[in-house]
């Protein structure tokens, strides 16, 4: 309120989470997993009279088996299951939804993934990307024309989509189909696992330098975050 500028604006990314940005994808024309969101428990009040259970058919028409279930606002692996059935994923719920509001995805069939670095909803930089639990993940520069087609399309989308959540920096999780086609996974980062020991040299090196520039041109020019008595004004 003083007049600094918050790098990623917590104020902004809070409104955020894994539902909501599947209905980003959609605005934005981006293909992403097909998504459920299941009812959680709320442990003030009985809504049972107007939220209805999960229809468990319809989910399991809607995105199959095996599946993915997760935390709407998990982080870092936590809560996320690979589900076989029906019958586990009812369990899992049941075990889960008293404390963590859940959603249900289709599990998309990939031949290669990669995280997309963004600074300034500008400079794009993608990295190969092996993704394992528990900070076991691992990166690589990919070869020159690896992606093909895929690439544009991650380049450009990735942008919009840091434009969208006002984001000064962040790392979009992309994988690529047998055909060809970039799906994007996880898109908001807001914290970027950006380490000198795990990123390859080039790409710790491109990303610390950019992201030192981003913050020279805010000092530079005096940005401010939005604040709701300055309605309508862009970020920066």
């Amino acid at each position: 309120m003083a007049g600094a500028y918050v790098l990623n604006d917590p104020f902004f990314t809070l409104v955020y989470d894994k539902f909501s940005e599947s209905l980003v994808y959609d605005a934005l024309g981006i293909r992403h997993p097909r998504t459920i969101l299941l009812p959680g428990r709320n442990g003030t009040e009985d809504v049972s009279e107007i939220v209805a259970p999960p229809d468990w058919s319809g989910i399991e028409a809607a995105v199959g088996f095996p599946c993915i279930l997760k935390p709407v606002d998990g982080y870092a692996w936590q809560d996320v299951f690979r589900v076989p059935d029906l019958t586990t994923l009812q369990a899992l719920y049941e075990s889960l939804k008293n404390k963590r509001n859940l959603i249900v995805q289709e599990l998309v069939s990939w031949t290669a993934y990669y995280r997309a670095f963004c600074v300034s909803a500008r400079d794009v930089l993608i990295v190969r990307w092996i993704p394992r639990p528990f900070d076991m993940g691992e990166y690589s520069l990919p070869a020159a024309g690896e992606l093909g087609a895929a690439e544009g399309v991650i380049l450009q989308k990735t942008v919009e989509l840091n434009a969208a959540f006002r984001l000064d920096f962040n790392a979009v999780e992309w994988c690529i189909t047998a055909d060809g086609t970039p799906v994007v996974i996880d898109s908001l980062n807001e914290v970027p696992d950006v380490r000198r020991e795990k990123l390859p040299a080039a790409a710790w090196d491109w990303t610390v330098g950019r992201l030192a520039a981003c913050v020279r041109e805010k000092l530079a020019a005096g940005a401010r975050n939005r604040i709701l008595s300055d309605p309508g004004s862009l970020p920066g």
